[in-house]
């Protein structure tokens, strides 16, 4: 089941510089680096696919439109996906702030379930992602999905609540490290372990292992003349190979 989310997060604070975090990874549940930096001022945008399982016929796709200032960065996408007969639409509506050592992005989603031959069905859900910068070297991230499902858990709005908690280590300009958990109401895991290369000021290495369930994702990420492309590979055990792909302004 695919969920949309929107982010709205309101602190009041100074024009800072933002810890980037990508609203259609988050609604994807992508593992991405948190990307500090100086944020670019003005619009950005993104068009994105992600075929799950290959062989299957569930495909995920959406346009973002985004827009950055001293203030942070609000996005908005949508999305169709489902296979033939039962399809999801969806609307995100994201915000990103910054404070001090804090940036956060609070994520709504609006949804329309569409069967063949039955009444479309509305649905409501979100997501919060909160990075914590503790040092120069250690990122904190904390991601809630689906967080009216840990509100209010028998209702129908609900989607897949789960929260995943990461750990960011960068020794050096070139390599990162991470580790993490996610937990939902059902399971604990899977536990994660991951790696990112910087081959260059251009191109990016990614790989993630996951343990109970197992899985392996490799990814790339791309720079070039004020664009940027992002590919996923991402393998689950018993279920086969999702990939996914990103371009946008960067």
């Amino acid at each position: 089941m695919r969920q949309i989310y929107f982010y709205t997060l309101i602190l009041l604070a100074a024009p800072a510089w933002l810890t980037a975090q990508d609203p259609v990874a988050a609604a994807m549940r992508n593992t991405v680096w948190p990307d500090a930096g100086a944020a670019g001022q003005g619009f950005g945008w993104s068009i994105f696919s992600r075929q799950y399982y290959s062989i299957s016929n569930w495909n995920a796709t959406g346009i973002s439109a985004s827009y950055t200032s001293g203030s942070g960065q609000s996005d908005i996408f949508i999305c169709r996906d489902g296979i033939p007969g039962y399809s999801w639409y969806h609307l995100y509506l994201s915000h990103n702030r910054h404070f001090k050592k804090i940036s956060g992005m609070l994520q709504l989603r609006f949804s329309m379930i569409r069967l063949k031959e039955q009444p479309p069905v509305l649905r409501l859900g979100g997501n919060i992602n909160i990075c914590w910068t503790m040092s120069q070297m250690l990122n904190l991230q904390v991601s809630i999905y689906d967080f009216p499902g840990w509100l209010l858990p028998s209702n129908a709005t609900r989607g897949d609540p789960a929260m995943e908690f990461l750990l960011f280590h960068e020794p050096g300009r070139l390599i990162g490290l991470m580790a993490g958990f996610q937990i939902s109401q059902l399971q604990f895991g899977p536990v994660t372990s991951g790696i990112r290369v910087n081959l260059n000021d251009k191109i990016d290495l990614l790989g993630l292992l996951n343990v109970l369930p197992f899985g392996v994702t490799l990814g790339m990420s791309w720079k070039l003349n004020g664009y940027r492309a992002k590919i996923w590979l991402e393998q689950r055990n018993g279920l086969g190979v999702t990939p996914t792909m990103q371009v946008g302004s960067k």
